[in-house]
């Protein structure tokens, strides 16, 4: 699996489009979906939600446009300013053009006194203000004497919001969800490294049995908004989803379970990252993704998100310090390989359903003795094998909740299968 990987080179992907300013919606985010079709795969196709529409409980945001954003002394001497960082900018800004007081401007700065040198990100996607990051110790070193000239180039109008979908088409309509999100300036581990993992992904997987989707989308209103459209789709064809976040870092890989836990998306992620070395779980309650959406609670699709440190749970989260030393290329194929395995891991494996309700009347099926005692070990093990078969439990899983081999539960799933009282889920 290392020679597949060896010519991809993440990190000259991530150096190229760092610096792109990506938010909710806008040039950013369209320059990234360009890049990522010429220089990675241009089976990438770039879709849209239109903006201010109602996508169930949440209205989609303007487009939102910036071509210039800065802070400057009233002797012209610069503060802070977007062509340097783009955190420097309250994401959402509105339009702002005055010359104000130290005490007008300090009610519209964000810095973190406990992280004196890093500039925060923060957006106001739903409430119209204005206002910047800066690092605490820029703040400290204001002069409350003077005027401050401040100038945010910015509109809103009704657009779209932008993603890519990269799709490929198995024997089966039955599909892999594979999602992560395009939505934040600048930030390495925890906006590009799973962009990075699927763009990868596109460059190595070939058709299976299975279809694989691949989705780039902004987070939580792109995830929403996707669902509406494709509701009755993923309700009827996904095996499993996986959310991808901070995963280029050094940390342990965790997941962060769906509403259940119990899905076959739960079942599979555990059992291959379960042999890496310290993995980690969380429940649904410590949820931040995507997962929020696709595994929500009306909704119980099979999804997880799948981290390396957990986002939130690194010093450098939401800041200009989560930058491109933060992430490597060695942890980036790291994750890639066991996203890869995941993949594969489903692939191998059938899925059954029952086609009837209730308990099979198996005497029908000549498939138990009509005069016992109790059931001996084959009848007792159809009587679980028709209980359990569902979207949740593969072959593996099954014999792993049986006790028994994977290839004498094959054989007895090929017998129920071949009597029509179940079928793969396919």
């Amino acid at each position: 699996m290392r020679k597949k990987f060896k010519y991809i080179n993440m990190m000259k992907w991530a150096k190229d489009i760092f610096p792109y300013n990506r938010s909710l919606s806008g040039d950013g985010v369209r320059k990234t979906i360009k890049y990522i079709q010429k220089n990675v795969n241009k089976k990438f196709k770039s879709k849209k939600f239109k903006s201010n529409s109602k996508y169930f409980d949440w209205i989609a945001p303007s487009e939102w446009k910036v071509t210039e954003a800065f802070i400057r002394e009233e002797n012209g001497k610069k503060i802070c300013d977007i062509n340097d960082n783009n955190l420097h900018l309250l994401g959402y800004s509105s339009k702002f053009s005055k010359t104000i007081s130290y005490h007008q401007l300090k009610r519209n700065l964000y810095f973190l006194k406990n992280k004196p040198n890093a500039i925060p990100y923060l957006t106001s996607y739903y409430k119209k203000k204005w206002g910047f990051c800066i690092s605490y110790n820029k703040f400290k070193k204001l002069n409350k004497n003077i005027k401050y000239k401040v100038k945010i180039n910015s509109k809103h109008f009704k657009g779209f919001l932008d993603y890519a979908e990269f799709f490929i088409k198995g024997k089966s309509k039955k599909e892999i969800l594979i999602v992560s999100y395009i939505c934040h300036p600048s930030m390495a581990n925890n906006e590009l490294s799973g962009p990075l993992i699927i763009m990868a992904l596109s460059k190595i997987l070939k058709s299976q049995k299975y279809s694989v989707r691949l989705i780039l989308i902004p987070e939580t209103i792109g995830a929403i908004a996707y669902i509406k459209q494709n509701f009755n789709h993923l309700k009827k064809n996904l095996i499993a989803g996986f959310n991808l976040s901070c995963v280029g870092d050094k940390g342990k890989f965790t997941l962060i379970n769906s509403k259940e836990s119990n899905t076959y998306a739960d079942k599979v992620a555990t059992r291959v990252l379960e042999k890496t070395k310290k993995f980690k779980k969380y429940s649904f309650l410590k949820r931040g993704s995507n997962e929020r959406q696709f595994g929500c609670q009306n909704l119980s699709l099979p999804f997880v998100t799948i981290c390396r440190t957990r986002f939130g749970d690194f010093k450098e989260y939401h800041t200009s310090n989560d930058n491109l030393d933060f992430i490597s290329e060695k942890n980036l194929k790291e994750t890639l390989k066991q996203t890869k395995l995941i993949i594969d891991d489903i692939q191998k494996n059938k899925i059954y359903v029952k086609k009837l309700y209730c308990e099979p009347f198996f005497s029908k099926y000549k498939l138990i003795r009509s005069t016992r005692i109790r059931a001996n070990n084959f009848e007792k093990e159809l009587f679980d094998l028709a209980a359990y078969v569902d979207k949740n439990y593969d072959e593996t899983e099954l014999s792993k909740l049986l006790r028994k081999s994977k290839e004498n539960v094959v054989k007895k799933l090929q017998i129920l299968d071949k009597k029509n009282i179940i079928e793969e889920f396919y």
